[in-house]
């Protein structure tokens, strides 16, 4: 007689029968003889965990690079380094963006040390790399938030939170800008840089040993995080594309030759500034999608990041529209 009775708890016995099959590798057959039903039973089980949720199931393909688009991202833009992913064809955003969160994680974790300052954006594939970031060993380091804060729900474009889950997971210390990251005009940008506690976060962000930060772009709407998320109009996008920014890195607004652009967005914005963000020894870049290629190549171009983590078709775009063919 099966010792679970008709008083038990149904979602119980499925984890149970789960947890017999997946943790500890018994067969269905055995698993029948262990709860006195029969096989076909354990199966249909073994299904329901799944449709409710109990049982989930992540295959984690290996990630592959092609070792000549880094080379000619190198060569061509002098970078420190280039992670270029192969891209599978048909693959969404999300999905890319989850595995150059992969692949930018663990070039992070090569970079983290202990002592060191590291400078954090905001962005989908920022939050994607911290996500997914493994750090089995607390390090002293101390993560500062480098852009102000966005009206969102989302950690993606909640600095504060992203340098919280970062601080936590590696065991450091945050450091954190309150303000909000773009403001009415200029004037009031500079009143809020003023503070006392805002002027001393910037100063820890220009004092940075590494920066991990996305390329937004806002020629194609459909791919612009800051539109997308509600956190600029239409209307401002369309200003900023007129001024001509192709895309920004960590909030500065640049066109496709990597000098500032956008008007006076950049003058609104509280967060580091370009200047300063060029001055950080180590600039890692995550950015995929070839509706990206120019934020990219103007980010490269101005120097703005020196280690790039991107996909192949995103890289053969980019080198294409440089001027040539890798």
């Amino acid at each position: 007689m099966s010792k679970y009775r008709r008083g038990d708890e149904r979602d119980q016995l499925l984890a149970d029968v789960a947890e017999m099959y997946y943790v500890q590798d018994l067969t269905q057959a055995e698993i029948s003889r262990q709860i006195d039903m029969t096989r076909s039973a354990v199966s249909r089980m073994l299904t329901e965990a799944r449709d409710k949720g109990i049982v989930e199931i992540n295959v984690r393909r290996p990630l592959r690079f092609d070792d000549d688009l880094e080379a000619a991202l190198k060569e061509r833009f002098g970078l420190q380094a280039a992670h270029v992913l192969v891209g599978q064809r048909g693959v969404g955003y999300d999905k890319l963006r989850c595995q150059l969160g992969l692949a930018a994680a663990a070039v992070l974790k090569t970079l983290l040390q202990p002592g060191i300052s590291c400078g954090v954006a905001w962005g989908t594939t920022v939050s994607a790399t911290i996500e997914a970031l493994d750090a089995p060993h607390p390090l002293p380091v101390q993560v500062v938030q480098l852009v102000g804060v966005l009206r969102s729900n989302s950690h993606a474009f909640n600095a504060q939170a992203l340098v919280d889950i970062l601080a936590g997971k590696v065991g450091g210390e945050g450091v954190y800008l309150y303000s909000p990251f773009i403001v009415e005009n200029a004037a009031t940008a500079r009143s809020i840089r003023n503070i006392p506690d805002v002027r001393e976060s910037l100063e820890a962000g220009k004092g940075c040993d590494i920066v991990l930060m996305g390329i937004g772009t806002v020629l194609d709407p459909a791919y612009s995080s800051l539109y997308q998320g509600g956190h600029i109009s239409l209307e401002t996008l369309e200003r900023l594309r007129r001024d001509g920014a192709v895309g920004d890195v960590g909030g500065v607004h640049i066109d496709i030759d990597g000098h500032p652009a956008g008007g006076d967005f950049n003058e609104r914005m509280v967060g580091i500034a370009g200047p300063d963000l060029l001055a950080i020894p180590t600039r890692l870049a995550v950015a995929g999608g070839v509706a990206k290629a120019e934020a990219i190549l103007g980010a490269l171009r101005g120097g703005y990041t020196n280690l790039l983590v991107t996909d192949s078709q995103t890289a053969q775009a980019v080198l294409e529209r440089d001027g040539g063919k890798s």
